[in-house]
């Protein structure tokens, strides 16, 4: 691996890492939360705990930022 300096980290690869970031957010985690859930509900796994809990489970899988509150509201849509 090659060392790269910090003027090509911000100009490249941060601007690749937040695109990667922000398409997860918008469309791969809501979707996987969404699933998570739903299968834990199908067979009965979840356990009497608040819901972001849940969602904090799911989205560790990532380990990736995310927020949650609009996590929350593009899962209740789905």
């Amino acid at each position: 691996m090659c060392d790269i300096t910090d003027e090509e980290f911000e100009k490249i690869y941060l601007p690749f890492y937040n695109n990667v970031n922000d398409y997860l957010n918008n469309y791969v985690i809501p979707d996987l939360v969404a699933f998570y859930l739903a299968n834990a509900y199908s067979r009965h796994c979840l356990s009497e705990c608040n819901l972001i809990n849940r969602i904090n489970s799911a989205v560790d899988i990532f380990n990736c930022r995310c927020d949650i509150n609009k996590l929350i509201s593009k899962v209740k849509e789905i």
